[in-house]
């Protein structure tokens, strides 16, 4: 994530905060026989972070993939260059010249 990503991140996090604040009103929350009420901004914001809790968890195996590859081709590039050096191996270095 870029500065870029970063500076939006923090615009939607202010918009988010901003929008949480003006709409603190109390509110019912039901779920089958279950009840309670609580303040509109504690529903937004836990709402957000579940979403980003679940956006996290999807995003999980992709990144763990892609760091399996990274891995991976990490060891075969150190396996090619020790190919490499034992089959052209670097020349002596020359004497240095004689001094006056």
């Amino acid at each position: 994530m870029g500065q870029v990503g970063l500076i939006l991140s923090l615009v939607l996090a202010i918009l988010l905060a901003v929008f949480a604040i003006q709409n603190a009103g109390p509110v019912a929350l039901r779920f089958g026989i279950w009840s309670v009420e609580t303040s509109l901004v504690v529903v937004i914001l836990v709402a957000v972070a579940a979403g980003a809790a679940v956006a996290s968890l999807l995003g999980l195996p992709g990144w763990i993939r892609d760091r399996s590859r990274l891995r991976h081709l990490a060891r075969e590039l150190n396996g090619l260059r020790a190919t490499q050096s034992s089959r052209f191996p670097t020349p002596p270095e020359a004497p240095p010249p004689p001094s006056a």
